[in-house]
């Protein structure tokens, strides 16, 4: 298991901004910032590369607490030592404990407590983890005196945990007790609006822009890997571009370079290769993204368009939307106020 380190509040702004503009993200945004002041605990659910970590570093920069953000990943725990890393355990108290050691809930004393994939927590500690919320008391592993604990829980799983509950290996008290406030993070296929924001968000870090035809292609595509797989994309999109504007031919290969070739999104992206779902992008903008001028143009038929398209996975209005998006885009991030938490979330 990977070394978990604490994260102060003293990161920079940049590094906590959230950007996007749908209301699903407006709305998530919105009960993190107005929760996290409170000592209310936090459950934060959605799919992975949904930015939940980034959600608990904002509500702990956000809630005055002095004391450190300790990220903690329930996933990676080794299941013999679940205990031992959490409620931490004294010299001797068993077989290579060689010196008294806090554990992670005691790290986070004066702070907060992050508990990643919150649902793979074994049975087990569970239980003794929800005494310790309900108390404020930690008792490490061989000793029987209690050490008081301040601090404030917040927790993340991948999937709603009622399944599990009602499979019998969630306590339905422990989620009562972490859910204080749930805040679920929306895929970003639900929220095409911000694919093109959060592109060049990612891509204006460097000193990069996208092009029009660029911002086209990635609205085609449903992001099973949401946020962090558009990073990664944008990433090697820019290795491909030979200069600093990452076009649609440089989009649909760094798509296809990190799509798994099972997927059904892979198969549509190179349906008729990856260069020619970009030429096809980029000669739907040409033509204003609109199809009797694109058959005439190149001598199609509407039904051959629309069969391309439908090959093709692209959307004409998609590829309109985003157009206007994108100059509309252009104009607001010139006016945008600084932030001591800068978030492009935008009404």
């Amino acid at each position: 298991m990977s070394t978990t380190q604490p994260l102060r509040s003293s990161e920079s702004a940049g590094d906590l901004a959230i950007v996007g503009r749908s209301p699903a993200l407006v709305h998530a945004v919105a009960l993190a910032d107005r929760f996290a002041s409170t000592a209310l605990p936090i459950l934060l659910i959605g799919a992975t590369g949904t930015g939940k970590e980034l959600f608990a570093r904002r509500i702990h920069a956000l809630s005055g607490r002095p004391g450190p953000l300790v990220p903690v990943n329930c996933a990676a725990f080794p299941r013999d030592m679940v205990e031992s890393l959490l409620f931490g355990h004294s010299r001797g108290a068993f077989t290579g404990a060689v010196r008294d050691s806090a554990g992670f809930i005691e790290s986070a004393h004066g702070g907060t407590l992050y508990l990643d994939e919150l649902s793979s927590l074994p049975p087990e500690a569970q239980g003794k983890l929800l005494r310790v919320l309900e108390s404020k008391d930690v008792y490490r592993l061989g000793e029987t005196k209690p050490r008081r604990v301040d601090f404030r829980l917040v927790a993340s799983s991948q999937e709603d945990l009622l399944t599990r509950m009602q499979e019998g290996t969630f306590r339905l008290d422990l989620f009562q007790r972490a859910a204080g406030v749930r805040i679920d993070l929306t895929p970003l296929r639900e929220r095409v609006e911000d694919i093109v924001l959060l592109a060049e968000h990612f891509a204006d870090r460097s000193g990069w822009a996208l092009t029009p035809d660029g911002s086209a292609v990635l609205v085609t595509y449903t992001w099973p890997g949401n946020v962090r797989e558009l990073q990664a994309v944008v990433e090697r999109a820019r290795v491909l571009s030979p200069d600093r504007a990452i076009g649609a031919t440089s989009v649909a290969e760094a798509i296809g370079l990190g799509t798994p070739a099972s997927s059904g999104n892979a198969e549509r992206l190179s349906s008729t290769g990856q260069g020619d779902h970009a030429r096809l992008v980029e000669m739907c903008v040409a033509q204003g993204c609109d199809a009797r001028r694109i058959a005439a143009a190149f001598g199609w038929g509407l039904s051959t368009v629309y069969r391309r398209l439908r090959a093709a996975g692209v959307s004409l209005r998609q590829l309109r939307d985003s157009q206007s998006f994108s100059a509309i885009l252009k104009k607001e991030k010139e006016s945008l106020p600084p932030s001591h938490l800068p978030t492009i979330v935008t009404p």
